[in-house]
């Protein structure tokens, strides 16, 4: 699943249907880099979850205490969470947005985890609760952040080739809005659409809330549209 179309070749692709307006003419080749942050970022953030983008990490508690600081420079957001025993046995945490520090004296298995700081250097704060009465290996799976466009020559990694019609009508949708061409609301519809048809692992109520909130900026623009335009015909009148 490698990832080889580059950044250049989803804008030459596009430049037709742009009607070839100038969309890298502005200082380091914006706003082309922007707009493809901008589709990735959207790809590879909640509630998103692929594959291809998971990993894990794992450390080792310590009886007595609740924080456990680990480096981790990619991560994006929490999947899944285990603590293991001496014994082999596993349990899957539940996860907490938040988790209040535990003073009372009594240790246990824990049973809730939550991401409850992140340092802004790579360092993400896990805090457990209760607090481990024991050693466990506590695993954490996660989805990677998502990477920066650099350059024109930069590839959609780590997003796979056959996903290209996911991101290119994202792509497109972006330079269209920025040539304030009205054909934005059509394309950015179908990347909804095809993003939300490939999802994995996505509720229903997950898709209802993203396409409710994606429709619902469409709605905002469309409006905004039509009363810059009604704002022309009434100067012109």
């Amino acid at each position: 699943m490698a990832s080889t179309i580059t950044l250049q070749n989803t804008v030459n692709w596009a430049l037709p249907f742009t009607r070839y307006a100038p969309i890298t003419i502005g200082t380091a080749n914006e706003p082309t880099i922007t707009n493809a942050n901008l589709v990735m970022q959207t790809i590879l953030g909640p509630p998103f979850i692929w594959r291809w983008n998971r990993t894990s990490t794992s450390t080792v508690t310590v009886s007595g205490t609740q924080d456990y600081v680990v480096a981790l420079p990619n991560f994006g957001f929490f999947e899944k969470a285990t603590v293991t025993d001496g014994n082999g046995y596993v349990t899957e945490l539940e996860w907490k947005e938040l988790l209040s520090g535990d003073n009372t004296a009594s240790l246990a298995r824990p049973t809730f985890v939550s991401t409850q700081l992140d340092d802004g250097a790579g360092n993400i704060t896990f805090r457990l609760m209760p607090i481990p009465d024991g050693v466990y290996t506590l695993s954490i799976i996660y989805q990677k952040q998502a990477p920066i466009f650099s350059s024109l020559s930069t590839t959609w990694t780590p997003i796979p080739d056959y996903l290209s019609y996911v991101y290119s009508r994202g792509f497109l949708a972006l330079s269209l809005e920025a040539t304030d061409d009205p054909r934005f609301q059509v394309e950015h519809t179908r990347f909804i659409a095809s993003l939300l048809s490939c999802a994995e692992g996505l509720s229903e109520s997950q898709k209802n809330i993203f396409l409710g909130n994606a429709l619902n900026t469409d709605a905002q623009m469309m409006a905004s549209q039509i009363r810059t335009q009604q704002g022309g015909q009434a100067r012109g009148s």
